[in-house]
């Protein structure tokens, strides 16, 4: 009984080992492959400057998959905490305006900034607090996952008024 165990043990880990080479290395009929290595070192400010800031609450993280289709555009939004961010697949720009107040929901906005982030890039903090908008903005489906450090029960994003 022990032998045979063993041997459904070591075809199953075989098995595994064969099939996760075969994908980690397949690209051609696409599949995302990844490569070992840090996605973000030390960084302690997000892609404007601001500092990193932790939840004054009950912390909590929010983890999303977002897929976006060429041309998507979202609404003008901010979010109250910050996000690790990472592009998969694709082209994600977020315009940023730094100039209008949080407290001023209306749709009225005016881009101060944009910055464009490409798969394969390093992962980046999410600005907080600056109201922007974001777009798939390459000709492919844009795939990125973002966490967001927040505070238990609260938002992770605050939607302007569209017109």
């Amino acid at each position: 009984m022990k032998d045979k165990l063993f041997t459904l043990m070591t075809l199953c880990i075989l098995t595994a080992c064969v099939n996760t080479k075969s994908e980690s290395s397949a690209n051609n009929d696409g599949q995302i492959s990844f490569q070992n290595g840090d996605l973000m070192t030390d960084v302690s400010e997000d892609s404007l400057g601001n500092p990193l800031t932790y939840p004054t609450g009950e912390a909590a993280v929010t983890s999303q998959v977002k897929v976006w289709k060429p041309g998507f555009t979202s609404p003008w939004h901010y979010h109250p905490y910050t996000g690790i961010a990472y592009v998969v697949q694709g082209e994600l720009t977020v315009n940023f305006d730094s100039n209008t107040s949080l407290e001023d929901i209306s749709a009225e906005k005016t881009v101060s900034s944009s910055q464009t982030f490409k798969a394969g890039d390093k992962a980046f903090l999410g600005v907080s607090n600056t109201w922007h908008y974001s777009e798939s903005s390459g000709s492919e489906e844009l795939i990125f996952i973002v966490s967001w450090l927040g505070e238990k029960g609260s938002p992770i994003a605050v939607m302007g008024k569209t017109e």
